[in-house]
Order: structure tokens, then sequence, then C-alpha cells
């Protein structure tokens, strides 16, 4: 059976493949700021270097 967070992560790395972007960048992970969110996943700022556009330009992509 598959855990949790590599369930998360298949399904945020389908998303950065459908909008364009290399797939990898979709690692999920436990959230460094347990106070704000449980998960968090990081690649909309990697891929924003490599892109060169902005991380939220990239993040709206990947969530519609």
């Amino acid at each position: 059976m598959k855990k949790f967070l590599e369930m998360l992560t298949e399904e945020m790395q389908q998303a950065f493949t459908a909008a364009g972007y290399d797939g990898s960048l979709g690692k999920v992970m436990l959230s460094n700021r347990p106070d704000l969110c449980e998960y968090q996943c990081n690649g909309a700022m990697a891929a924003a270097k490599v892109y060169k556009k902005k991380p939220i330009d990239i993040a709206a992509a990947v969530v519609e």
C-alpha cells in the first residue's frame, strides 16, 4: 500500500506535467511550518528559476 505522501506526490507530479513543467518538481514533503500546513510542495519556486516565470504563475497553471 502506498503512503499518503507518495500519493500526494504522484498527483502533484501529474499536475506539473499537465501544466507543461517537469513532473519531478511536484515532490510533496512534510511542512517545515506545521503551524501553517501539514504538507508542502516547493516546485513552483524551483520551476521559477528554470522556466524564468513568476512562481505564482506556475502555481496557478499547476492548480488549473
